[in-house]
């Protein structure tokens, strides 16, 4: 079941990333273009700061804060957890995804009821091109809510490891040790 909610999970994951990759390529598709109508033409984009602000960046951000998570790729301080036993590797697991859900439920909370009155009050962005904000709003919430069922999912799978005493989940590497992945 565990492993099954991983594959599930780690799907939406990767395709949320590979959505962040496209947002990037648009990002610098634009940049590229508005200095070249900026510099050669003379006559810059109207809508390329609101869009990549408000928007693609958004997205590059939340779309990839769950993955980054399941890869372990985020900063991490790990100076203790080599000294640790299996045990104590797991319950450091546990603590670190109690202390994850209780942040990340109440951002998904706060950005849902804020994209929601951005959407109820039609709210957008004064300017050249009138951008709803509701939609940038609405990724806050939606990226937090994949981190926040990696972390139920994380928490689950370290508490069933734990009391079985199976590797059901699997404990992320720790650097220096020779477990973990180079970037190289």
């Amino acid at each position: 079941m565990i492993k099954r909610a991983g594959d599930v999970l780690g799907a939406l994951e990767r395709a949320l990333t590979v959505i962040a990759v496209v947002f990037m390529f648009v990002i610098m598709l634009l940049v590229v273009a508005d200095v070249f109508m900026r510099y050669a033409l003379n006559s810059p984009f109207s809508f390329t700061y609101d869009l990549i602000g408000l928007y693609l960046l958004a997205g590059v951000f939340f779309f990839t804060l769950s993955d980054a998570l399941r890869e372990h790729v985020h900063v991490g301080v790990d100076i203790l957890l080599s000294r640790f036993s299996l045990t104590g590797r797991r319950l450091s697991e546990i603590v670190t995804a109690l202390a994850g859900l209780f942040v990340f439920i109440l951002i998904c909370k706060v950005g849902f009821e804020r994209a929601l009155e951005n959407y109820e009050q039609h709210d957008v962005l004064s300017g050249a091109i009138p951008w709803p904000t509701w939609i940038s709003a609405a990724l806050v919430p939606f990226g937090c809510g994949v981190l926040v069922l990696r972390l139920a999912l994380q928490l689950v799978g370290n508490v069933l490891s734990l009391v079985s005493g199976r590797d059901l989940y699997p404990l992320p590497p720790v650097t220096g040790v020779g477990e973990a992945r180079s970037f190289e």
